[in-house]
C-alpha cells in the first residue's frame, strides 16, 4: 500500500497535465509549437484575431508603431477574456497621406489588398474559420470595408469580418 501511495502525486499530475496545458496555451500565433497550434485552434473554435495597425509618425511624443501597439494590446486582452489565436501584429495598411513622414511604411494599394487576402487565406488554411480583423488605424476605414465586400466574389471555407475601435 505504501509503495502505491508514493506514486499518487505523480499520477495526479499526469492526469491533470492535459487540462493544465490547455489553460497555459499562448494566445500568440508565433509562440505556439506545431502541436500546440492545433490544440489552440481547437480550443479557440477556429476564432483568430488579426490586429491591424500601421507604422507612421504620431508626432514627437508617440512611437511610430502607436496604432500597432494599441491594437495588439486590444487583441491580447480580448483573447484573454475569450480564448482566440492572435496573429502577429500586422501593419500593411493604407497610409499614403503620411508617406512623406519619417518612419512611415506605405505599401501600394494592390500589395495591401493582395497581402491581406493571402494572409486571411493562409489563416483559413491553418484552421482559422472565423477571422476577426481588429483595425487600429483610422486610415484603413475605406480599405477594410472594400476588402470585406470583395470576400463575396468567391467562396471560402472561412469567414472574415472587421471591427474598427479606432
Amino acid at each position: 500500500m505504501f509503495s502505491r501511495l508514493r506514486f499518487l502525486p505523480v499520477i495526479v499530475v499526469m492526469l491533470a497535465a492535459p487540462a493544465l496545458h490547455a489553460q497555459s496555451l499562448s494566445t500568440h500565433w508565433e509562440e505556439l509549437t506545431g502541436p500546440d497550434f492545433i490544440q489552440a485552434i481547437h480550443q479557440s473554435q477556429g476564432v483568430c484575431l488579426l490586429p491591424f495597425g500601421i507604422l507612421e509618425k504620431h508626432g514627437p511624443h508617440l512611437p511610430i508603431g502607436n496604432d500597432l501597439i494599441n491594437v495588439r494590446f486590444l487583441a491580447e486582452h480580448a483573447a484573454g477574456q475569450e480564448y482566440a489565436v492572435v496573429f502577429p501584429a500586422y501593419y500593411f495598411g493604407q497610409i499614403f497621406e503620411a508617406k512623406h513622414q519619417p518612419g512611415t511604411i506605405a505599401y501600394s494599394a494592390r500589395l495591401q489588398l493582395d497581402l491581406l487576402q493571402e494572409t486571411t487565406d493562409e489563416m483559413g488554411r491553418n484552421g482559422c474559420k472565423k477571422i476577426v480583423i481588429l483595425n487600429g488605424h483610422g486610415g484603413n476605414a475605406n480599405l477594410l470595408p472594400f476588402f470585406a465586400q470583395s470576400q463575396l466574389a468567391s467562396p471560402r471555407d472561412y469567414v472574415s469580418t472587421f471591427i474598427s475601435p479606432a
